[in-house]
Formats: structure tokens, sequence, C-alpha cells
């Protein structure tokens, strides 16, 4: 073996698990889930000894509180010595957290690195309701060796004051732009989203550790009801990520040479072929359109040149599947069809949407799938900073011509593209160019718009009105209308 191949990093142990019991006060914490998951890695690599041996452990923001889960985990495995990496609560960051373990691998500064992420919010919301508290405590100060990722999002005072506050209603605006661009009716449109939704549902009924086992067929997904509240128009709760789950999942990675000490078996390496990431930010107000995002585009095509493989040849792919729009953006910019839909697991609703973590389960899924076929080729990719930062991953079992992970951040290449003019307050005559209403359980709050003044500038603004927010539930388009917008308040021409 040549000193490059003994450095080329490999994954060598997968686990995810879901915890569902009867009784919340037997459930397990975030923490120690993902203990339970890094070593079942371990086991399933063959190796459980490599618990010990870890030289860093990263973990992506959940919703608990720990202030440095890394070194909390390092202690419980016995690897105190282990540097912790703490990523920031972004869809794209795993992928992020996997490219930095590859490269500190290559360069000889680790050997060994555990990925986990979990959470235990289905159960703590249980005994939130029986007025109850876990037997856990997750505020845990510490502060990790490193963070990693932006660990804030900055809206516009223009983004605020139009309620602009919530991923679902931005996701929310994008559907609707992309509506319009389809030249769908909104009828037909939430019913094509429905449909797609049930699809997914029935993808997540096939993986063991979905949240959701049973299909749902697309009148139930489509149509508001109980259990099944409009959220965001156009989406139903079951079109939203489903954030209430009890779920864990980790991966072992380190040099094929440690691998090789540790006698893991051939058979069970997965190779990083080819990576992107994009992190440069911009806001809404920037984007040329709200339906797609250049860098997304970038990160999605660049990562196919650098594994010399065309879309058509990819085996398995998971698209981020937090709303319905991310899927159907995610597989445009990777140049798929939505049938096959483009998912391993059945998405943030069915199978479940614990954060960051999700992205490990549809990692780990994936590598399930190319151990039981060998040589074929997956990629996955992941959405962060509400339709802002991206990152994609491409493996196999088979590493390739090249001789370690060819991996990318295109975010300079994205930061050098043209943006749309973004000065804040303008008012007066305008043209809607996308909305969403937000409905909370006691019926529609406010309807957030954008719309384009006449020299092209984007503005947001809400309107409160009851008959609006009516005839928009009920599937009345305004996109393209004329409106007035004063004060941040929008009235329709």
């Amino acid at each position: 073996m040549s000193a490059s191949s003994k450095r080329r990093p490999v994954i060598v142990g997968i686990a995810q698990s879901s915890q569902k019991l009867e009784d919340p006060r037997l459930a397990l914490s975030p923490l120690d889930l993902m203990e339970k998951s890094i070593r079942a890695a371990a086991e399933d690599a063959g190796a459980p000894q490599l618990v010990g041996a870890l030289d860093a452990i990263a973990v992506p923001r959940g919703v608990w509180r720990y202030g440095d889960p890394g070194r909390l985990l390092a202690e419980r495995l016995g690897s105190p010595g282990a540097r912790s990496l703490f990523g920031a609560l972004s869809g794209h960051i795993v992928q992020v957290l996997v490219d930095r373990a590859c490269r500190e691998i290559e360069a000889g500064r680790m050997d060994v690195v555990a990925l986990a992420g979990g959470e235990s919010e289905n159960s703590r919301r249980r005994l939130e309701r029986r007025g109850e508290k876990p037997a856990w405590d997750d505020a845990i100060p510490g502060t990790p060796d490193e963070k990693i990722g932006r660990f804030d999002y900055v809206r516009m005072p223009e983004e605020e004051r139009a309620g602009l506050v919530n991923a679902t209603s931005m996701f929310g605006l994008c559907e609707t732009a992309l509506r319009r661009t389809l030249g769908e009716t909104p009828a037909a449109h939430r019913e094509r989203l429905a449909r797609l939704q049930a699809g997914m549902s029935r993808i997540a009924s096939r993986h063991p550790e979905a949240w959701i086992r049973e299909p749902v067929d697309a009148a139930k997904i489509r149509e508001p009801g109980p259990g099944n509240r409009m959220v965001n128009y156009p989406y139903t709760k079951l079109m939203t990520s489903n954030i209430s789950v009890d779920q864990s999942a980790a991966f072992i990675v380190c040099s094929s040479e440690a691998a090789d000490r540790f006698g893991v078996p051939a058979a069970q390496r997965i190779h990083l072929r080819a990576a992107t990431e994009m992190s440069f930010g911009t806001s809404l107000k920037e984007r040329i359109a709200l339906h797609e995002h250049p860098g997304q585009q970038l990160a999605a095509r660049r990562v196919l040149e650098l594994a010399g493989l065309e879309a058509r040849e990819l085996d398995h792919v998971d698209t981020y599947s937090c709303f319905p729009f991310a899927v159907q953006a995610g597989a445009a910019a990777l140049g798929l069809p939505l049938d096959p839909l483009p998912s391993v697991t059945g998405g943030m609703t069915f199978f479940g949407g614990p954060l960051g973590s999700y992205v490990l389960h549809s990692k780990v899924t994936l590598f399930e799938r190319l151990r039981a076929e060998p040589g074929s080729v997956g990629v996955v990719g992941s959405v962060g900073g509400h339709y802002a930062h991206f990152g994609y991953g491409l493996y196999s079992t088979d590493p390739g011509d090249a001789p370690s992970p060819r991996i990318e951040d295109v975010s300079d290449a994205f930061a050098a593209l043209p943006r749309r003019p973004a000065p804040e307050g303008r008012e007066g005559p305008m043209t809607i160019e996308s909305y969403t209403v937000d409905v909370g359980h006691d019926g529609p709050r406010k309807a957030t718009f954008t719309a384009l003044t006449d020299d092209g500038v984007r503005v947001f603004a809400r309107s409160e009105d009851p008959a609006l927010m009516k005839a928009l539930l009920a599937d009345e388009d305004v996109c393209a209308r004329r409106a007035r917008v004063e004060d941040g308040l929008l009235d329709l021409d």
C-alpha cells in the first residue's frame, strides 16, 4: 500500500436507530442515543475498540442544549483526548463535517473520526404535555474545540416586518414561485405536491427506522383536517419536516491504514469519491429567482463533474426533504426527474427530520444500499440556512480512479455571480411575485408576499385582511397581480 493510499479516508462503521416507547419517562437522552449509535457503528465495523481510539467526534447542533456534546461523548466512549467539533444548525453541515474529517485524515492529523447526531424530542414533548420533565439534563455547558459553520441566521428588517420568520414560510414562498414558473393552477399544484408526498410515505414505509411506517394517501396529505392542519400555504402538516422524533445515527471514518489495523473487512468500507459545499450566505431579497439557487446548481453540477459521472449514472439519490420544494429543487439541480423519487429514506416528514441529524440518517441509509450493491454509486444532497447553503457527497464501495476524495468548496464561485439589488424601504406600486399564508391552530394569521418593483427590487410585505387570506387558502392565485405596499402592508389594486 502506497503512503497516499494508506491515508485515504474510508467509512467503516454505520448505525442508526429510532426510539419508540409507550412510556416516555423511559426514554434515553439525545446524548445516550448518540453514544449508543457510535458504539453500534464500531460494532458494525467489526472493531468495537474503535470507540477508544477516536481522534475527533463531530456533532451537528440539535434541539437540545448541550454546549459541547463531542466532549461529553468522548469521555463516555473512552477517548477523552478526542477533539470535539460542533457543527452549526444547518442541514448541509454534515457534509462539511465529513469533508473536514477526510481532509484531516489525509493530512495525517487524525486517524479515526466519529460523526453522530440524535434527538429525543418526541419523548420530551410528550412529557411536557403531561406536565413532566425528562429524566435527563441537556443544559450541560461546555465549549467545543471548534465550531464549524454559521451559528446564526440574520434576517433583514423587511423580512421580519413581513412575518418571514421561519423556514416554513420561506419555503412556502419558494414553492409558490416554482408553481407560477411551471404554469400550474394552485389546486393542481397542491394535488401534485400531495402525490409527491404520498410517494415519499411509501418509501418510508419500507424503512425499518422510519418514524411513520404507514403509507399515507394523497387525499389525506392534500386536504387540511384533524392532525393535518394547514401550516403555511400550500403546505399542510404532512408536507413539512417532522422534528418530533427520537432518532439517532452515526458513522466512523478512518484512514485505510487504520481500517487495516483494526481489521475492518474490505466489504464494509465506503469511499467518499467527490464532495462539494457552498456556504456563502446571501439574503432571499438578493436572489434573482426565488425558486432557483445558483449556489445549489453549482454544487450539484460540480460534484458530478468531480466524480466524472452524469446524473443518469447515479444508482441511489437522496435530496434534502424538509419540504416538497427542497425535493424538487434538489432533483432539478442534479438534472434528475422526480420519477423515481430521489429519496432513500422517505423524507423528513415520514422518515423523520431530526434537524441536521437527518443527513446522517440519509447517508447511513445510502451506505447500506451501497454495501448491498457493491460498485453502485449514490449521492446525498443537503440544504441549510433557509435554502442558502448546500452540501453534496458522492459515495461508493469502489474508490474510483482518483487517489483521494475530490472535495471542493464552490462558495467563491457563487459569490462572484450577479445578484439582485437589495435596497430596503421601497414602497408604492409593484407586482406580486409570490405568497404564502401562515395558519395557526385557530386559523390564518397573516399572508406574506414578495413583490417586485417596476425596476426589479424585491419587496417583502404582509396582509392580515381576513377576506384576502380566505381567498388565498381557497386557491385564488394573486401572482402577477398589481398591488401597493405602504409601511410593510400590501393591498391589492
